[in-house]
């Protein structure tokens, strides 16, 4: 793997856990001190990011986190919530053993995070809940395309969590979609999931909004 593209695995990782937020500036500088190489990988990985949409570049203040717009975000939270429940339903068709412990794995971790009201544990646990399901659907297809819209809202999803009492709430609807897959219910899984995915998708031009002023 070239080094410019461990250096876009890397900044991805920083977008999708919230190390860096909608509308924070890279500097080449900070970037080449922290890894250790030149300015010309730094200066492809920014090119790369640019152009796959999770960067922009601005006059007079180089690279930034791309912010979304309240109609990119509705959208992309809607094509989400119709894959994810896509996932769900052929999660129950191919449930196997490994499977849902994959998944009750990922849940008990959200429990946990949960009653320690722990949001950055919950926020890892939440994506290993999803991708726990994602593998249990055994489409690579699908879970390729999840990947790429996950890169685009994941740091979004980290917002909801700090309005008290979504954690909770989030952990009642993990329950009811993981029973819903034991149980091989894919029709109720995949409503569940929808149901989930869009409520976090409607709360959050709202939650902007909140933050902005």
């Amino acid at each position: 793997m070239r080094t410019s593209d461990k250096l876009v695995d890397q900044i991805k990782q920083d977008i999708f856990t919230g190390v860096l937020r909608p509308g924070d500036k890279l500097e080449e500088a900070e970037l080449v001190e922290r890894f250790g190489v030149s300015r010309t990988p730094i200066r492809e990985a920014i090119r790369s990011m640019v152009d796959c949409g999770l960067l922009e570049t601005r006059p007079r203040k180089g690279a930034i986190v791309r912010s979304l717009s309240a109609k990119e975000l509705h959208d992309l939270f809607e094509v989400a919530a119709e894959l994810e429940g896509m996932a769900c339903r052929l999660a129950c068709e191919n449930l196997t053993r490994n499977h849902m412990a994959s998944i009750q794995k990922a849940l008990d971790e959200c429990g946990l995070a949960a009653a320690a009201q722990d949001t950055r544990g919950y926020a890892d646990a939440n994506l290993a809940f999803h991708a726990a399901i994602h593998a249990a659907s055994g489409n690579i297809w699908l879970i390729d395309q999840l990947e790429q819209i996950e890169a685009r809202i994941n740091v979004y999803r980290l917002m909801p969590y700090e309005v008290v009492g979504r954690l909770e709430v989030s952990m009642q609807e993990h329950n009811d979609i993981n029973d819903a897959i034991v149980n091989r219910e894919g029709k109720v899984a995949n409503e569940l999931m929808r149901s989930h995915m869009m409520l976090q998708g409607k709360r959050l031009p709202s939650l902007l909004k909140a933050l902005e002023s």
